[in-house]
């Protein structure tokens, strides 16, 4: 007699890894051209020269684990294995991005294992649980978004703290599930420890790992509710006590304190807190827009152009967008019983946003920011449409043939992101062909602007190279036009070897402005270029004072990065002119704001005693070396230097140039 054919439910559970190593595979697939592709961006100041210094025996290992600067945690974690990426192959950057896939790649793994625990208990999905994590987990592979982080491999912080934060919640679903089979002891040991070492590590990646418990309180919510038949356990409420409860009054408690501590961080910005705040909806709505409908060449990381809103009507855009984000949250709580995925998904994806999207004054837009919050994203929209599948289905008068296109239709989705992810991947193998393309699309983009006219300099094209600078004076934005103006100035000292006495005025004229990162990277370079070559109508001694001139005159503290960076650039053209004095003026001034790297005060502690100030030299030495790091061997040997250097009668040569880290 023959056996019944097995359901399709069982035919799935079956074969469902085989399908998940399928996507995998095609993930690979679709990465590989972008493998071959160079360092980019913030890759080389975060990886590229710190390592090559270790290699080189310039510094020891602890200053490129402890030693970023990327955020206030230092990231270690995620610089541990930079270093142990180049320990094996070098500085080459193909096993870095290797490296990086593979870490997508057992993200996406994670995603799949999260899911199915989870939908296991969907009134409505639990029946497909699998099929439906792995349809999500395949979108989240595959989607073209995914490739400006997983391809940049600075952005290797985001994926780690992704994938420690998708362990902690792994251990959080286990942790819950044992309390429903009344293994308390395991439970314990999942909350209190396992869970908590899974959140530092995220933590340690990147800092938003700290939103792990928000995580798990919208998971709880959305899975695990409270009722009358399964009370939520004690344990239950105490972790969320400890880990959201008292974090978070303590926070209100800090800012209630320090009132000026939510806006201090906005005086190097050209926008406000408010103006952040109500422009993040418009940013949340474009990012979910991108994720429904890829823009193809539009996506990237050349979106500093996106708009600031000014108020409601501002753009006219603000107003929807701030509704439609409302209406969406409504949404979501209204279907946390009717439907949980929607309601997970919301959650999680907006939980995602809390740190990056909020009060903190970061950059608008980043596509990377979406990396793990997408997941959520594409859960809503399977859970959304499965739901309204189950109304529609009865009406349809072959439901086995709308069943079959279904699947048709999942299959050609997957493929299509495939193909759109193919194509953004063979686009970054190329720095040019990646800025020339983000320079068409993002016409008003600085970053996209100015590594375009970077590639068309490097290749010879002078005349194209200044035309794009043209461009960019045109932009109405003040770091553009000033950036325009200082690297016009430096085309010419590269090229010409003389600048002209009109675009050296124009640079003199930005004084009063507010003074930007971009604008002390581009002095950064100009006083570099005119370090090492001859430039007829611009010396050093000359642009120090024009940098001088502008940062005195910037209506910002003088903590800022930008600031006082642009004060040890003017220290040092000064120190390459041979005014000294003026040089340990400049070095003053950065070091007294009290923000200012440690190695400005060994450059100030160098020129005191160039200068005479014997005394003064050593005083300064002691008080920069409260300030160096123990990781900081670079440092550390300069100090010692200096020191037995201070034991000789001055006047002396300036022994090195100390660099900030």
């Amino acid at each position: 007699m023959p056996r019944p054919a097995p359901s399709g439910r069982g035919i799935f559970l079956t074969h469902a890894w085989p399908w998940l190593l399928g996507i995998l595979a095609l993930t690979v697939l679709v990465y590989l051209p972008g493998l071959h592709g160079p360092f980019l961006f913030d890759d080389p100041p975060n990886i590229v020269q710190p390592i090559s210094a270790w290699l080189g025996g310039q510094t020891g290992w602890q200053e490129i684990v402890f030693g970023n600067n990327s955020g206030p945690l230092h990231r270690p974690l995620s610089m541990l294995t930079f270093l142990a990426n180049a320990a094996a192959s070098g500085v080459m950057p193909w096993p870095f991005k290797a490296t990086n896939l593979a870490i997508h790649l057992a993200c996406g793994g994670l995603i799949y294992a999260l899911l199915s625990r989870l939908l296991s208990r969907d009134p409505q999905l639990k029946t497909r649980a699998r099929f439906a994590a792995l349809i999500v987990s395949a979108i989240w592979l595959l989607h073209p978004m995914q490739v400006s982080t997983v391809l940049y491999v600075v952005q290797r912080m985001e994926q780690l703290s992704a994938l420690f934060t998708l362990t902690a919640l792994l251990i959080y679903v286990h942790a819950r599930k044992c309390f429903d089979q009344g293994r308390t002891r395991a439970t314990l040991i999942d909350l209190f420890l396992l869970l908590p070492l899974a959140t530092l590590a995220a933590i340690f990646s990147k800092e938003n790992g700290a939103l792990v418990p928000l995580f798990c309180l919208i998971l709880e919510l959305g899975y695990f509710p409270d009722s009358k038949e399964t009370a939520r356990p004690n344990a239950v409420k105490l972790f969320f006590c400890l880990t959201l409860l008292i974090p978070g009054l303590f926070a209100l408690g800090w800012c209630a304190l320090h009132p000026q501590w939510p806006v201090a961080g906005y005086s190097g910005r050209l926008f406000t807190l408010g103006e952040r705040l109500l422009s993040e909806p418009r940013v949340l709505m474009d990012y979910m827009g991108a994720l429904l409908l890829p823009r193809g060449p539009a996506l990237g990381l050349y979106t500093d152009d996106f708009a600031v809103s000014h108020n409601l009507f501002n753009p006219v855009t603000t107003l929807p967008a701030i509704l439609g984000l409302i209406a969406l949250i409504a949404a979501a709580c209204w279907s946390r019983r009717r439907i949980p995925a929607f309601f997970t998904g919301i959650g999680f994806y907006l939980a995602g946003h809390v740190m990056e999207s909020t009060v903190f004054p970061l950059e608008l837009y980043f596509e990377h920011r979406n990396y793990l919050p997408s997941a959520g994203f594409f859960l809503a929209i399977v859970g959304l449409a499965h739901w309204a599948g189950l109304r529609l289905l009865p009406h349809m008068t072959n439901p086995a043939r709308s069943r079959r296109l279904l699947g048709t239709g999942v299959v050609t989705l997957l493929l299509v992101l495939g193909v759109a992810t193919l194509a953004r991947a063979s686009v970054w193998d190329s720095w040019s062909v990646m800025a020339a393309q983000g320079a068409h699309q993002h016409p008003d983009s600085i970053r996209a602007q100015m590594d375009h006219a970077t590639n068309l300099m490097a290749e010879g094209r002078v005349d194209e190279a200044q035309q794009v600078l043209d461009h960019v004076a045109t932009i109405q934005d003040p770091a553009a036009q000033h950036i325009a103006v200082i690297d016009t100035v430096l085309l010419q000292c590269m090229v010409h070897h003389e600048a002209s006495p009109v675009s050296v005025a124009r640079i003199s004229a930005i004084k009063g402005a507010k003074l930007q990162l971009p604008e002390m990277l581009a002095f950064e370079m100009l006083g570099g270029a005119l370090n090492t070559h001859d430039c007829q109508g611009l010396g050093t001694a000359q642009l120090a004072t024009m940098i001088t001139d502008i940062v005195d005159a910037a209506p910002q503290p003088g903590a800022l990065i930008q600031l006082w960076r642009s004060r040890y650039i003017a220290s040092n053209l000064y120190l390459n002119a041979g005014q000294y004095i003026k040089a340990e003026q400049q070095a003053s001034l950065a070091w007294e704001t009290g923000h200012a790297d440690p190695a400005i005060g060994l450059l100030l502690a160098n020129l005191e005693y160039v200068n005479g100030n014997v005394a003064g030299a050593k005083i300064v030495l002691a008080d920069a070396n409260r300030h160096i790091a123990w990781w900081d061997r670079r440092n550390q040997e300069l100090s010692v230097k200096l020191k037995q250097l201070f034991e000789s009668p001055p006047p002396a040569n300036v022994i090195g140039e100390p660099r900030p880290q």
